[in-house]
């Protein structure tokens, strides 16, 4: 069976995306995320835009599959391409085609929607970082222990989060306690990526004399210290293993992860035996 899970962002002042996820066999073969053309001008119009973005998909990823079924989250959008489906089946000569309902807490369609909110930032005229693993790097993780550099990450406020907005908790630690986590961040989620939004904003005051001074008085350095890349802020990663960061450029830092456990607590625990 071949699957096109499809969903928009609508934002009505700035651009809007498609996320798309595509599946074989209940297996995943193909991610997108595509910006809507012509400025749409309500949801509804992006969401008949993902359906048609998904029906493409299905044009060039399928392969004479016997079933195809394109899901989406919005009952108008699915009924419009319910009423035409004998129409679109005729691109299709091998195989049928439904048009499904599906809520956006399911997990291929939650992965949709999460696709249609990331931009691929590096087509912004922004400057990113190589990303390093510290997984088995000594070098960083004996620093980390024995030289106590501040470590910069976020936290989603789940609390102060709406399906509208996204709020972020900037948390600077050492090695021995944390200094700062009293900074919030509530953007807006659609547009250039609520992580790339979040990640501008902080960059910006970390850019500020006043904030760097307030900094300083807790004891935080932001030379030689670490962007450390959690769940949060995945997204700020690209290809070629390069991250946008949330310190400025002129700060002399490096952007690390774990490939697989990216809890904050993994690297202080992986720390601790170099102390």
């Amino acid at each position: 069976m071949f699957e096109v899970y499809c969903d928009s962002s609508y934002n009505e002042s700035e651009d809007s995306y498609i996320g798309c996820a595509v599946l074989r066999d209940g297996r995943q073969i193909y991610q997108s995320t595509a910006k809507i053309q012509n400025n749409p001008e309500s949801n509804l119009n992006c969401e008949l835009a993902a359906l048609d973005f998904a029906v493409t998909l299905a044009k060039i990823f399928s392969k004479n599959d016997k079933e195809i079924i394109i899901y989406n989250d919005s009952t108008e959008a699915v009924k419009f391409f319910q009423a035409n489906r004998k129409e679109i089946e005729k691109e299709f000569p091998k195989s049928s085609v439904s048009f499904e309902y599906v809520p956006r807490e399911k997990v291929n369609q939650a992965i949709a929607d999460s696709l249609s909110k990331k931009f691929p930032i590096f087509f912004l005229d922004i400057p990113t970082f190589e990303v390093e693993s510290f997984s088995r790097r000594e070098d960083i993780l004996s620093d980390i222990a024995r030289n106590g550099p501040s470590i910069f990450y976020l936290v989603k406020n789940e609390e102060m989060s709406t399906n509208k907005k996204t709020c972020y908790r900037l948390v600077i630690r050492t090695m021995e306690k944390i200094l700062s986590d009293d900074r919030l961040y509530l953007v807006k989620k659609g547009g250039p990526g609520t992580q790339v939004k979040a990640a501008d904003d902080i960059r910006k005051d970390l850019s500020d004399l006043s904030v760097i001074s307030s900094l300083d008085a807790k004891g935080i350095r932001l030379e030689n210290s670490y962007f450390l890349l959690t769940d949060e802020t995945w997204g700020l990663r690209g290809t070629d293993n390069q991250a946008y960061s949330i310190l400025p450029a002129s700060v002399p830092h490096r952007i690390i992860c774990d490939e697989v456990d990216r809890s904050p607590q993994n690297i202080f625990r992986k720390a601790e035996r170099f102390r």
